[in-house]
């Protein structure tokens, strides 16, 4: 796809390049061989030379399923749960509190079932949950949807999964008379970039977002960073929704082909330290062994807290996943953690043991 997601510019510059990696980070699998014989696809990463949207230009919309063996859910940790509060505390100082608020791709529902119980009135829409809420729709969300009207609408990791969030955004708009206020938050390009952090781009992610494009959209907003920068937010008004994207600035656009060289330090790493556990099934995780390990020579196998996950495979490489008791039943010397964000609360965990933790960028 040569034409950029977010303003429709055709000069495409490419900086990153992986070939057959599943099209699903989050999903798990009962079986190995289940999971070895996912659906996979590619990445080419291009830089829109005009307005800096970064996007994957091989991604394919119309394999994407999220069901309910989708498996995001990141509360199990307290430093999570920390996190949500923040941002709960935000929307509440936006003025949120007494709005009608909806939140699209609501996951398991974690947030806003929080949202609930600080006194927010929020629905929520995802075809991926499976909880029993009668507040939240299993569906996506769509103008079959748009008599429900809503003071503010919510897209915590939403838009990099949408292949036109520009065009999402004014679908979103027009159902409420663009009128309602918008809440987004995606993950921060600039804080993968600066770390190097090939471990953070998915298939799932049609789209990396940087401060500067998230704003791009709008006339007038406020941002911020949060999560020790790898989240990025914004709050606006649908009045202030563009109707087409002009970057009044001037993009940062990515000079050299992205992540090779740490790629190839990683490998070595795992090669280096054959038995070494990865801490955290998500995303991150899945990404890492598919790259670094993937006929599975190497890394023992993945630990993680959210029982969904626990004794069951990553895609397509087939790694296993445990719960931290496999620490009884294994020999671990290393540990590489997946986030670094996360790093107290694994040492607090794991406080008795002698196992050495690393993590990603730490060497």
């Amino acid at each position: 796809m040569n034409t950029c997601h977010l303003c429709r510019g055709n000069n495409i510059g490419m900086i990153y390049e992986i070939r057959n990696i599943p099209i699903f980070q989050n999903k798990v699998y009962l079986t190995e061989k289940e999971a070895k014989n996912v659906l996979t696809g590619d990445i080419v990463l291009g830089q829109c030379q005009e307005c800096g949207f970064v996007f994957n230009r091989e991604f394919d919309e119309k394999v994407m399923n999220y069901d309910g063996s989708y498996e995001n859910e990141q509360a199990y940790s307290s430093y999570f749960q920390l996190y949500i509060k923040e941002i709960i505390e935000l929307l509440r100082s936006a003025g949120f509190l007494s709005n009608k608020v909806i939140e699209i791709g609501c996951g398991k529902g974690y947030f806003l079932n929080q949202m609930q119980q600080e006194g927010f009135d929020v629905i929520g829409f995802d075809p991926a949950y499976d909880g029993d809420n009668p507040r939240i729709i299993k569906d996506y969300f769509s103008d079959k949807y748009k008599e429900i009207r809503a003071d503010t609408i919510i897209l915590r990791h939403t838009l990099e999964h949408i292949q036109k969030p520009f065009d999402f955004i004014h679908s979103i708009a027009k159902s409420n008379g663009y009128t309602a206020k918008i809440f987004v938050e995606v993950p921060c390009f600039d804080w993968i970039a600066e770390k190097s952090a090939f471990w953070d781009i998915y298939y799932e992610h049609c789209n990396y977002f940087t401060m500067q494009t998230l704003r791009s959209m709008f006339t007038a907003s406020r941002t911020g960073k949060h999560f020790r920068g790898q989240y990025i937010h914004l709050l606006a008004d649908f009045n202030d929704l563009k109707s087409f994207i002009k970057q009044d600035e001037k993009p940062n656009l990515v000079k050299d082909i992205l992540f090779a060289p740490e790629l190839e330090r990683y490998k070595r790493f795992v090669m280096q330290n054959q038995g070494v556990l990865v801490w955290g099934a998500g995303a991150k995780g899945a990404t890492f062994v598919n790259l670094t390990d993937s006929y599975r020579q190497f890394i023992d196998g993945i630990i993680d807290i959210n029982p969904k996950k626990q004794n069951r495979y990553i895609a397509k490489t087939g790694h296993k996943i445990y719960g931290i008791n496999v620490l009884e039943d294994k020999e671990v010397k290393n540990i590489l953690v997946m986030n670094e964000n996360y790093l107290d609360e694994i040492m607090n965990i794991l406080f008795e043991s002698d196992v050495k933790l690393f993590t990603l960028g730490a060497f």
